[in-house]
Parts: structure tokens; sequence; C-alpha cells
């Protein structure tokens, strides 16, 4: 099964279809043609025909049934549902990428499912984005739809739920808008580990060492012998706040 996260970003998402299947879609693009304005409906009815022919690689009326006598492969796809009108400032596909894509990769490889993030603003080029939504090709009808992910799997019959059940249970964790959870911090830590001055630069965090204990001590008596010296002319004793005689010990302020 082939990692096609990648194509999808850069050049757009085309999956692989049979000849019957596509002869099949170009009747249906007939048919929407053909079709008055008066009838919005039935449009939308072909061209979510069509999306599913492109999803599972099946025309409309052919009922799947499962072969686990010969444990004949078969094709699942679930198309999962991105909170993005909830959330629209959470970055959801930068989280499932994770950094240089590394986070979809492994979950290609751990739940042996093809994982592809699909809709509007899903390729990293948008202009080329653009031009594909106004070209009419029924294979980026998902540019007009929200973000969403497909997970898609081939394999016998059980072991195809199997990888299902595991895709959705693990896409899960990846998908909920939170910065500063595990996932998003052990991602912070990768992307430090690959490239640290892109961290610098896009999030303006200096990596300098946090000083210890002992440093914050010693940088606090020094200040404090300063801050006496200085206050020597308004009779502050050592070790006093403001005048007063009620001393306050260097762990009070750290």
């Amino acid at each position: 099964m082939s990692y096609d996260n990648e194509k999808h970003n850069s050049d757009g998402y085309v999956p692989k279809i049979n000849q019957y299947a596509q002869e099949y879609i170009e009747a249906l693009r007939k048919e929407e043609a053909r079709l008055p304005k008066e009838f919005p409906l039935c449009a939308e009815l072909i061209r979510d025909a069509m999306d599913r022919i492109y999803a599972t690689g099946r025309t409309p009326g052919k009922e799947l049934k499962a072969d686990v006598f010969q444990q004949k492969p078969i094709k699942l796809t679930q198309n999962v549902y991105l909170p993005v009108k909830q959330y629209p400032k959470f970055n959801f596909q930068g989280k499932i990428l994770g950094p240089k894509g590394n986070t979809l990769k492994r979950l290609h490889q751990e739940t042996l499912c093809s994982i592809a993030i699909k809709g509007r603003n899903s390729m990293r080029d948008q202009e080329r984005e653009e031009m594909l939504r106004q070209s009419g090709d029924p294979a980026y009808n998902h540019l007009n739809k929200n973000l969403f992910v497909e997970i898609s799997t081939v394999a016998p019959p059980a072991e195809a739920h199997a990888r299902m059940a595991y895709a959705l249970t693990e896409i899960r964790k990846y998908i909920i808008p939170d910065k500063n959870d595990e996932i998003s911090q052990e991602q912070y830590r990768e992307l430090m580990e690959i490239d640290p001055k892109l961290v610098k630069s896009t999030f303006g965090i200096k990596t300098a060492p946090q000083k210890s204990v002992f440093q914050k001590l010693a940088a606090l008596s020094q200040k404090e012998y300063h801050d006496d010296a200085d206050q020597s002319n308004g009779h502050n004793f050592p070790g006093t706040k403001d005048g007063h005689n009620g001393q306050e010990s260097l762990s009070e302020r750290l």
C-alpha cells in the first residue's frame, strides 16, 4: 500500500480506478451537464456518487460482499470529520502531518492504512488548489468540502476491519485541538532536533539553558548587595525592605 499524502499535498490526490469506473464517471459527468439548474439536488447526488467511486473504486449499485471463505481482499474507506468550524484557528493539518510529515508516515506504518488529508486548504499550493477546484474535474470535488481525513485499506475482510478500527482509534489522538498535549510536545521536541532554527524563527523561542536554583540564588545575592549599597544613603539596613526591620529572606524572593 503506497503512502500518498505527499503526492496529495503537492500535486493533488488522485486515487486509482479501473477503466469501467472511469467510463461510469464520464457518463455521470454528461448527465450532470445536461441537468437544468433547477435541479441542484440531483447534481449534488451525482457529485456524491462520483466521490464514492473515487473513494472505494466501486460503481454504485454493486453490493460489497465479504468473501471470508477465500479471504478475498476488500477495500474499506472511511472519511473522518475534523471540527474546523468549531476551532477555525487550530492547525489540524499540521498536527496530523507532524514535522516533515513524519507523524502521518508513522500513522500509515502503524495502522497499515492509507491516510490522506483532503478538502479545502488541504494542499500546500493554494493557487494550484484553487485552479483544481475551478477545473470541474470530479477527482477534485473534495476541495469544495471542509477539511477531512480519508482512511482506506485493502486486506482480507477481518483484517481490513481490524486495521480500520485501529486507525480510527489512533487518528482521534491527533485531531484533539490541544496545542500543549503530549503529542504536540513530542512533535515540538522532534522539530527541535530536526531544525532548531525553524523553531526559533517560527515560535520566537530562545533555547538558552535554564539557570539552576544555585545560579538564581547567587544572582539574587549579588543583586541584594548592589541594592543595599545604593540604598545606604537612605539608612536602609542590609537585608531589610523599605527601611523596615522585617527581614526578607532569599527564599521569599525566589
